[in-house]
C-alpha cells in the first residue's frame, strides 16, 4: 500500500508545495485548473484552498485526470481527503481514466485550462504524451512538472527538449524536483509531434535497462 492511502498526506516535499500553492495564490486565473494523477488528494485540496485564499471560488471545477489505479480505493480515499478538509467532492471534475484518452475527448471538446500540474506516470513516454495538454493551456497560463531531477530522466529529457522546441515557455522557477513553466504566447505549432512520441518511444527501453540495471547494482552493493 502506498503511504499517502493512510497518510492522506501530498507526496510534494514542503518547498514544492509553497512553490505549487504560492503560485496559484499569485496568479488568481478565472479558468480551468488541472491535476494529472492526483495520489491520495493531499496536493489536490491544499491546490483548491489556495485558490479559494486568493479569492477565488472552485468553480469552474478543478479537473482530476486519474485511471486510479495507484492503491485500492484510490478514488474514495480522495474524495475522503476532500470531505475532511470541508471541501465538496462534487465540486471536482473527476475523470477516471488515462491521462492520453481523456487528452483526446479535452481536445475535442476544445477544453482550455489555465493551470496544468502533471505528476502522472513517470515512464518517458507518459511523461511525453502528458505533455500535449499544453496544447490546451491559454497563453499567460502555467504547467507545472513534478519528479524533475536528474535521478529522474523519463521527465527531464522530455521537458528539456520541449522547452528547446517551444521558445513561448519560460522557466518561472523551481523548487526541489517541482519546475514551472509559464506560456508566454500561443504557440506556433501543436506541442508535441509525432516525432517526439516516437523520440519517447525510442528511449524508453534504455532508460528501463539503465534503471534496471542500478536496482541490481544497489542490490550488489548492499
Amino acid at each position: 500500500m502506498r503511504p499517502c492511502a493512510t497518510s492522506l498526506e501530498s507526496e510534494l516535499s514542503p518547498k514544492e508545495l509553497d512553490l505549487l500553492l504560492s503560485t496559484i495564490r499569485k496568479n488568481t486565473f478565472p479558468g480551468k485548473h488541472l491535476e494529472i494523477g492526483t495520489a491520495a488528494g493531499g496536493t489536490l485540496w491544499r491546490m483548491i484552498n489556495a485558490r479559494c485564499s486568493a479569492g477565488q471560488r472552485p468553480s469552474p471545477a478543478f479537473v482530476v485526470v486519474d485511471p486510479m489505479t495507484y492503491f485500492r480505493g484510490q478514488l474514495d480515499t480522495v474524495k475522503k481527503n476532500l470531505a475532511i478538509h470541508d471541501i465538496n467532492p462534487l465540486s471536482v471534475d473527476f475523470r477516471v481514466s488515462t491521462s492520453d484518452r481523456a487528452f483526446r475527448l479535452a481536445a475535442k471538446n476544445g477544453e482550455r485550462f489555465d493551470f496544468i500540474f502533471i505528476d502522472g506516470a513517470h515512464k518517458i513516454k507518459h511523461v511525453m504524451a502528458d505533455l500535449r495538454w499544453a496544447r490546451l493551456l491559454n497563453p499567460n497560463g502555467i504547467l507545472m512538472l513534478h519528479d524533475y531531477e536528474a535521478r529522474t530522466p523519463a521527465v527531464t529529457l522530455p521537458v528539456k527538449r520541449f522547452l528547446k522546441k517551444y521558445p513561448n515557455y519560460a522557466v518561472l522557477g523551481q523548487a526541489d524536483t517541482l519546475i514551472a513553466l509559464r506560456k508566454k504566447t500561443a504557440s506556433r505549432r501543436r506541442e508535441i509531434s509525432a516525432m517526439d512520441r516516437l523520440y519517447a518511444l525510442m528511449l524508453s527501453p534504455v532508460l528501463q535497462m539503465k534503471a534496471s540495471w542500478e536496482k541490481w547494482r544497489k542490490k550488489l552493493s548492499s
